[in-house]
């Protein structure tokens, strides 16, 4: 994280003191290479299985809105069929929704359901019927919409990037240098697995992947209390990241902010109330972090996700305007962060 600081950033990083010490330090693990052969892949199928082994082919197509473009296995870091490729299912989903219009109540609510427990992969299916002429389908086509949102909210951050991603008509190839969509020949796949040589078709696979590295996230819990003001001491996470590494940080719980009352009550985001840290930009009470003893100090609020800018210790700590920070309040409470870092 270095950006030039403004003066008022370089004089709270000033003020801040060094980490917490006594913390023991664990290093993210590096991704672990592995070599591939040049046509080797592994299939994720819709059945749940998962074949790997080496294509028959050396090279697949795409026909996308600009031309054939020819992409060689070798190249390939995933590739996903998209909804064109699964009639069946495209046909199923579409039945749901004019389902959802029919005269007979159990047959439209048991469609809601059907569509509901599809879950985020048929968000954008349902979007294409937002303003159907059909009162009846709209309506619960929204309902169903603003469930799936609902849903969404209620994931952790992580359990979110992890989920399935809505589908989209076209396939998807992820190449070592570009992203393509559009449609992907051969349909059928031969390939040759520990089980014998055995056909795939296209409309049975799920995904496709050749990973070259094995990325193992680091997770840890730490608990931020008001010993951590940021001009006190900083909590070390005992977690050294590289440049590079993804982070996500969530926290919650709330800190008595005394000066101003034993009501006055502060989240994980801070509150302009309680005056400022840096001016229109990290308010008292709000969690902060940074990496290393001199990285810039950013808002964590209640959730951040953040790619590291330099090597170091991550650290936390509560932003406080600095004439209360130094009078000897207490602030009971604490905030429990909850953090996952994925190796770059």
């Amino acid at each position: 994280m270095a950006q030039a600081a403004a003066p008022a950033e370089a004089a709270a990083r000033a003020a801040a003191p060094a980490e917490g010490k006594g913390e023991p330090i664990v290093d993210v693990p590096r991704p672990v290479v592995t070599q591939l052969g040049p046509r080797q892949i592994r299939l994720h199928l819709l059945d749940g299985n998962i074949i790997s082994g080496d294509l028959s082919v050396r090279e697949i197509s795409v026909e996308t809105a600009f031309g054939k473009l020819v992409v060689p296995v070798d190249r390939i870091v995933r590739f996903a069929p998209g909804l064109d490729s699964y009639p069946q299912i495209a046909g199923q989903i579409e039945a749901l929704v004019r389902n959802l219009g029919a005269d007979d109540y159990k047959t439209r609510d048991q469609a809601h359901k059907d569509l509901l427990a599809m879950g985020q992969k048929v968000r954008r299916e349902l979007e294409r019927y937002k303003d159907d002429d059909n009162a009846e389908i709209k309506r619960r086509v929204a309902e169903i919409l603003k469930a799936l949102d609902e849903q969404n909210e209620n994931l952790a951050a992580d359990e979110a990037a992890a989920g399935e991603q809505p589908w989209i008509r076209p396939d998807t190839v992820v190449t070592t240098e570009f992203t393509v969509v559009g449609k992907i020949a051969p349909l059928e796949f031969q390939i040759a697995s520990k089980y014998g040589p055995l056909t795939v078709k296209l409309a049975d696979v799920k995904l496709a992947e050749r990973e070259t590295t094995v990325r193992e996230s680091l997770r840890k819990s730490v608990t931020v209390d008001a010993t951590n003001l940021v001009q006190r001491t900083f909590k070390s996470s005992g977690v050294r990241v590289q440049a590079g590494d993804k982070i996500h940080i969530q926290a919650e719980g709330s800190l008595v902010m005394s000066p101003w009352g034993n009501q006055a009550v502060s989240s994980p985001d801070g509150v302009p109330n309680f005056g400022w840290y840096l001016p229109n930009q990290i308010p008292g009470g709000a969690l902060v972090a940074r990496i290393g003893d001199k990285g810039q100090i950013v808002k964590v609020g209640r959730q951040l996700t953040l790619v590291a800018k330099n090597s170091g210790v991550l650290q936390f700590a509560i932003a406080m305007q600095p004439q209360f920070a130094q009078e000897g309040y207490q602030f009971p409470g604490q905030y429990e962060v909850k953090l996952r870092v994925e190796p770059k």
